[in-house]
């Protein structure tokens, strides 16, 4: 009696979805809008918590993040990071819509873009934070940049 309960208990954990999946799932999505390219990253409620964006002539990176806002309000540099290369650069915080983001300006061509790997993620550190954003991020800037300056 009891292998059996025991065997039904074990096909009935494996059957079932892990809660762990449905709670971390982000997703991607672009726009190119009046001359902007935008990367914005969702969770899984739908609520933005992170946008890369790039526009022409300057061809800066703005890297907005929407979860560490109110860790940011007192500083005034961030480190953002892929893979294992992070720069310290200059941020604030800034309304952008009815939600304040941390923004930071990354120089155009950051050193960090030219090493990008397809499994890299950006981290986002500020006051001992930090947020890391989903699976692709690191891509998603890259394409960001490439749509921002063609090559």
């Amino acid at each position: 009696m009891r292998m059996q309960l025991a065997a039904a208990l074990c096909i009935a954990t494996l059957a079932t979805p892990g809660f762990s999946a449905a709670q971390s799932q982000s997703t991607w999505t672009n726009s190119y809008t009046d001359g902007a390219v935008t990367a914005t990253e969702t969770d899984n409620h739908g609520r933005v918590t992170a946008m890369i964006q790039c526009r022409p002539p300057t061809g800066d990176i703005v890297l907005s993040d929407f979860t560490l806002a109110r860790d940011g309000r007192r500083a005034r540099t961030s480190g953002v990071g892929i893979g294992n290369m992070t720069v310290n650069v200059p941020s604030r915080v800034e309304r952008n819509g009815r939600d304040d983001a941390l923004m930071i300006n990354l120089p155009q061509r950051p050193p960090i873009l030219a090493g990008v790997q397809p499994s890299d993620h950006i981290t986002v550190t500020v006051n001992n934070r930090t947020h890391t954003l989903s699976d692709g991020s690191a891509v998603k800037m890259k394409e960001v940049a490439y749509g921002c300056w063609g090559s």
